[in-house]
């Protein structure tokens, strides 16, 4: 501990090397998986949060994961939770965390605003044809790439429109050049076109979906144990495209001990902590060591 001001004490200070200019704007997550895919030590970890409050993404955010990884699929979250969302896992963490959202299939509104808050990565549930891809692309990204409509509301000229990049006094550079797209593919379809959807080109990363792949197969729904041969095979060719096309695969860990594995697959993005889950499990677990301790002091 000293008593210099606080700009003298660099220990105090978050390294986030993949962070906008602006925390209203997102996190370099292209860099960060560019940089992963090519050494896995640089594999990206990150925490799922499925709870619909900000409260909740501050304490996630004050870990400083990689990423949060938001999902609006499933998670309750109405559109200014969302916002906000964001930008808490952005400030809170410093800029150290990424927010990558899974947004509901054809929802335009939460889509745009998870990308006007500054979501890093989109993810697209239920992906099945390389043509989905491609129209989800000319939404997420801006000209030339495609066609996302500009807010006006993200910014204010000549105070808050600083980009890290030359002529890009709005930013758009920054959300195409940032901004990484994540098809998921969870059903025997999806399964059967991964290779072209690997093969679109501005793909960031892939994304399975075990649950709904496992009901669309019509086999049991499970976690852990001796996989389904079904679902192995589904997964191998998952990975495979993955491999052929060299795209990052981003999914979450149900336990650390499957960490080794998933990075030998190609994952260099995971989430090794679901927030309901983590929650539930502490509480369930301190609720039976009090009941043990209990008994044995009786």
């Amino acid at each position: 501990m000293t008593d210099q001001p606080y700009l003298q004490q660099s220990n105090l200070h978050t390294e986030a090397p993949f962070r906008a200019a602006l925390l209203t704007y997102p996190g370099n997550l292209q860099e960060a998986l560019r940089q992963a895919t090519a050494d896995p030590k640089k594999t990206l970890f990150g925490i799922a949060q499925g709870i619909p409050s900000t409260f909740v993404t501050k304490i996630l955010a004050s870990t400083k994961p990689d990423f949060i990884w938001i999902d609006v699929e499933h998670g309750m979250f109405d559109r200014l939770t969302l916002h906000d969302a964001i930008h808490a896992a952005q400030h809170h963490s410093e800029g150290k965390s990424m927010v990558v959202v899974r947004v509901p299939k054809h929802d335009e509104v939460s889509l745009s605003t998870a990308l006007d808050a500054g979501a890093a990565g989109i993810v697209i549930p239920h992906c099945e044809s390389a043509q989905e891809v491609k129209d989800m692309i000319k939404e997420i990204y801006y000209p030339p790439i495609g066609g996302r409509s500009f807010s006006p509301w993200t910014f204010t000229p000549g105070i808050s429109d600083t980009s890290l990049y030359k002529d890009d006094p709005f930013n758009m550079q920054t959300s195409n050049r940032h901004i990484v797209v994540i098809p998921q593919i969870e059903s025997v379809k999806g399964v059967e076109n991964a290779e072209e959807i690997a093969a679109v080109e501005g793909v960031g990363a892939l994304m399975f979906g075990p649950g709904d792949f496992m009901a669309d197969a019509g086999v049991p729904i499970k976690m852990g144990g001796e996989p389904h041969p079904t679902f192995a095979a589904a997964m191998a060719r998952f990975v495979a495209a993955g491999q052929k096309y060299n795209r990052p695969l981003f999914g979450g860990a149900m336990a650390p001990e499957m960490i080794p594995m998933m990075i030998q697959q190609g994952y260099r993005a995971i989430a090794v902590t679901f927030d309901v889950w983590g929650f539930a499990n502490m509480v369930h677990s301190n609720l039976q060591k009090a009941k043990e301790i209990a008994q044995q002091a009786a």
